[in-house]
């Protein structure tokens, strides 16, 4: 029991470790891994999870030269591709944009970028900070 103990201890540890870590060498991606947490939890029907099936919406490419999602999001935090929280909003602010133009104003997806647009602005201004 006490050597359970102890390796939970240690596991617990290491982890709060490599936090530390991370925190000290990557700021930047740890702080917009936690908005993009925050930003997805706005997005309780994961309408924004996923990129557009362009096989069902095949027009959407038509319409949207510069498509965005969330998973899309999390790729370039995790391969450094985000310099500064301003190039990470500009990228979520495409999502909801994207969708704003595509959708007419009576959808369903619609109103949810507006909701994720007007929910999300307040955990932006805070990461800027």
């Amino acid at each position: 029991e006490l050597i359970r103990k102890r390796e939970k201890l240690k596991r617990e540890e290491l982890r709060i470790n490599q936090h530390v870590t991370d925190l000290k060498l990557q700021p930047l991606t740890v702080l917009l891994r936690r908005t993009l947490d925050q930003l997805q939890m706005k997005d309780p029907a994961n309408i924004f999870a996923q990129p557009v099936p362009v096989e069902e919406v095949t027009d959407y490419l038509d319409v949207i030269k510069s498509p965005m999602d969330f998973s899309t999001m999390r790729k370039k935090i995790e391969t450094h591709e985000y310099m500064s929280v301003g190039d990470f909003a500009k990228d979520f602010q495409l999502i909801y944009e994207n969708c704003m133009t595509y959708n007419a104003r009576d959808t369903v997806y619609f109103r949810a970028a507006v909701r994720l647009r007007d929910s999300g602005a307040p955990l932006l201004r805070f990461a800027r900070k």
